[in-house]
C-alpha cells in the first residue's frame, strides 16, 4: 500500500481526514508536536501503549488500526521533517499542521511565521531534494484576503490577497512557496483555502465557542451570561463531512498549481448562528455581547467565498445544512462533558 503523511493530524482538520481516509487502501502517518494530547483521535488509540523507535528515535506511537500511527514531530523540525518524508516516500502529504489562530498570531507573530511559513519550506524543501513524487495539499486560509473582502461580493481565487493580521499573512506566503516550488522545480500542489470550517471536535471558532459554552450552561458546569464576541460580521459556513470531501477530491482530481476555494457561497450572521444554537438548550441564557477579551483586534464585516472554480472543474458541492451541522455539534459537546464533567 502507498503512504499518506498528514502533518497536524490531530487538529480538527486533520482528525477528520483521517476518519475520512482510513477505510482506503493507504498506509496514513499522522504528525503532529510532541506531546499532543491526542483528544481529537482517542478513538484511534491504545491506553498505555510506550513508543517506538522510527528513524532511530522513540516517536512513533501505534493506533488500534493495522494502517495508520502517528510520529512526534514538529513541522520546524527540519532535519526529523525530512528524515520522514525520505523514509516514507509518500504519495500524498497533506500539510495541515500550523498556528492557526488570529489572536495567538498578534501575540507571537514570529512564532506564527516559523510554524507557518518555515514549516511549509521544510516539507517543500524535502520534496526537492530528494526527488519524491509526492503531491502535496496545502491547507490555506480567507484570511488571506484582508481588506479585500470589502469588494462586496464572494471572493475569487484571483482576488487581491492584503491580509489584515500576521496569520493572514504567512498563509499568503505558504501560498505563494507551493505556486514557487511547483513552477520552479516541479514539486506537485494543490492550494485548497478554506474559508470557515466547523463541525464536531471544533474549538476556537464562534459557533464551536457558542456550542461548548451552552452546552456546559445546560449541564449546570457554567453559569450565564454566556459572553460572545461581535455578533454583527457575516461569514461563509462550511460543514466538516462536506469539506473533507471537497479536499479528497482535489487531491486526486485536483489540477497542479491551482488554488481551489473550499467554502459553501452563502454568507450566514454570527448573531444568527448564535440564535440558533441557544435554540438547541431548555434554558433561557443571558448574552453578554463585545466581551472586551473575546473581540479581536480587527475583524472583517463580511467574507463570502465564491466556490464556482472546485464545483464546474471537480464536480463538488455542499451539501450538508448549517441547523444540521449546530446540532450534530451540540450533541456531540454534551456526550463529551458528561463524560468529562472537570473540563
Amino acid at each position: 500500500m502507498e503512504n499518506i503523511l498528514i502533518t497536524g493530524s490531530n487538529g480538527f482538520l486533520g482528525s477528520h481526514l483521517i476518519d475520512y481516509l482510513i477505510d482506503k487502501k493507504f498506509i496514513i502517518c499522522g504528525l503532529d508536536r510532541p506531546s499532543a494530547s491526542f483528544r481529537n483521535l482517542e478513538h484511534y488509540m491504545v491506553a498505555n501503549i510506550k513508543k517506538e523507535k522510527f528513524l532511530g528515535k522513540k516517536i512513533k506511537i501505534k493506533s488500534n488500526k493495522e494502517n495508520l500511527f502517528f510520529l512526534e514531530c514538529d513541522v520546524t523540525n527540519a532535519l526529523l521533517i525530512d528524515e520522514i518524508i525520505f523514509e516514507l516516500t509518500p504519495k500524498y502529504i497533506f500539510h495541515l499542521g500550523a498556528q492557526p489562530y488570529i489572536l495567538p498570531s498578534w501575540e507571537n507573530p514570529a512564532k506564527t511565521i516559523e510554524i507557518n511559513v518555515i514549516g511549509t519550506i521544510n516539507i517543500f524543501e524535502s520534496i526537492k531534494r530528494h526527488k519524491i513524487p509526492s503531491r502535496v495539499i496545502l491547507a490555506c486560509s480567507a484570511a488571506e484576503f484582508g481588506t479585500t473582502t470589502r469588494v462586496g461580493r464572494p471572493l475569487k481565487e484571483d482576488d487581491a490577497l492584503l491580509a489584515l493580521h500576521p496569520y493572514g499573512i504567512s498563509k499568503i506566503a505558504a501560498e505563494l512557496l507551493s505556486r514557487q516550488y511547483y513552477i520552479n522545480f516541479g514539486v506537485e500542489s494543490i492550494n485548497l483555502r478554506f474559508f470557515n470550517l466547523t463541525g464536531t471536535r471544533r474549538t476556537n471558532d464562534a459557533p464551536s465557542d457558542f456550542i461548548r459554552k451552552i452546552a456546559q450552561i445546560e449541564l449546570g458546569l457554567k453559569t450565564p451570561p454566556l459572553e460572545v464576541g461581535n455578533l454583527l460580521p457575516y461569514r461563509d459556513l462550511l460543514d466538516i463531512g462536506d469539506a473533507i470531501n471537497a479536499v479528497w477530491l482535489a487531491a486526486t482530481k485536483g489540477t497542479p498549481g491551482e488554488t481551489y476555494h473550499i467554502c459553501s457561497g452563502e454568507k450566514i450572521q454570527i448573531k444568527e448562528l448564535l440564535d440558533i444554537s441557544l435554540s438547541f438548550s431548555e434554558k433561557n441564557i443571558e448574552v453578554l455581547e463585545n466581551a472586551p477579551h473575546i473581540v479581536r483586534k480587527s475583524d472583517e464585516d463580511i467574507v463570502i467565498g465564491d466556490n464556482s472554480k472546485i464545483k464546474s472543474e471537480l464536480g463538488w458541492k455542499p451539501k450538508i445544512p448549517i441547523n444540521q451541522t449546530l446540532k450534530e455539534m451540540f450533541d456531540y459537546w454534551i456526550k463529551f462533558y458528561q463524560k468529562n464533567q472537570d473540563m
